[in-house]
């Protein structure tokens, strides 16, 4: 477990398109960590660590040590930076949270939150006593002072604060997960908010294939092997879990993905399972998409 890596710093929009930029165009993979890192990116001190850790915790890199720390893209930031490093297509926005949050060591708030916290409605406080408990069940101990941190964090990823508006311009650039509208205030003053309840036909299904099919991976499930619904719906990394969906979405979902032939439902012995029938896999599905919807850039 990891916590308040981010430097007090919420990704800001613009952000991850710096670091894919130095990374892979201008071949600078230590660009995090070099004397020029501040002029390079043009951001200060605080918030190019804050942004070394983002690109980690999204999956768009992977740090490895050679000579020094140098920072890759994945084969997910590559396809990123092939298609929409500009970040203007709604999925690559699903494509970061669903990556951000299955992430339990570089992301553990974000982790915890989708996939552990139960509840639908929160405060700062129910949502620091949650989490600490979480930690300490897990054979954890982490400063209170750090949840804080991060609880404030993970609201400014999720939630636009537009009464807080300072002289700094940098400081009044917002995440671009804002965008997803996943999280809703309640009450400003208090501190209370929610989680949004969305038209699921309004998120594009390719998000949802993948989720499934790189579930399916990491669960080592194999094609055409039966896969649990309640699975999808309740264990951790799962569509259920990560998207906040009700019972009643998923199967939402599950029979539109039934009706284009991608999986199939069955009831066996009164157990809901999916069989997948494409051969296709996670990745294979958004770069269909992004040739489809997305211009290749990468020239």
């Amino acid at each position: 477990m990891q916590f308040a890596r981010h430097e007090t710093f919420q990704f800001r929009e613009g952000w991850l398109t710096k670091g894919l930029r130095k990374i892979e165009t201008e071949g600078i993979a230590d660009v995090f960590l070099s004397k020029e890192a501040i002029e390079e990116l043009g951001i200060g001190n605080n918030m190019v660590k804050s942004l070394r850790y983002w690109m980690q915790a999204t999956n768009l890199t992977i740090e490895c040590k050679k000579s020094k720390k140098m920072q890759e893209l994945t084969p997910f930031g590559k396809l990123v930076y092939k298609y929409d490093r500009y970040f203007e297509d709604e999925v690559t926005l699903w494509l970061i949270h669903y990556h951000l949050t299955k992430n339990d060591t570089l992301a553990s708030t974000w982790y915890w939150f989708f996939n552990i916290f139960d509840y639908k409605e929160f405060d700062e406080e129910i949502f620091i006593i949650q989490l600490e408990k979480w930690v300490k069940e897990n054979g954890g101990e982490v400063a209170r002072g750090s949840l804080k941190r991060d609880f404030d964090c993970f609201i400014s990823t999720y939630v636009s604060n537009k009464t807080s508006r300072t002289t700094n311009p940098e400081d009044n650039i917002v995440c671009p997960l804002q965008e997803l509208n996943l999280i809703e205030v309640i009450d400003t003053k208090e501190k209370r908010y929610r989680i949004t309840r969305r038209n699921i036909l309004e998120i594009p299904k390719e998000i949802f294939l993948y989720s499934i099919l790189d579930f399916a991976m990491t669960e080592g499930v194999d094609q055409y092997k039966h896969m649990s619904i309640d699975d999808l719906f309740t264990k951790e990394k799962s569509i259920g879990r990560i998207y906040s969906l009700g019972l009643g979405e998923l199967i939402q979902i599950l029979e539109l993905l039934q009706v284009e032939g991608y999986i199939y439902m069955t009831k066996t012995a009164g157990l809901n399972n999916i069989s997948i029938h494409t051969e296709m896999c996670a990745e294979d599905v958004i770069v269909k998409y992004f040739e489809q919807h997305c211009e290749d850039i990468s020239i």
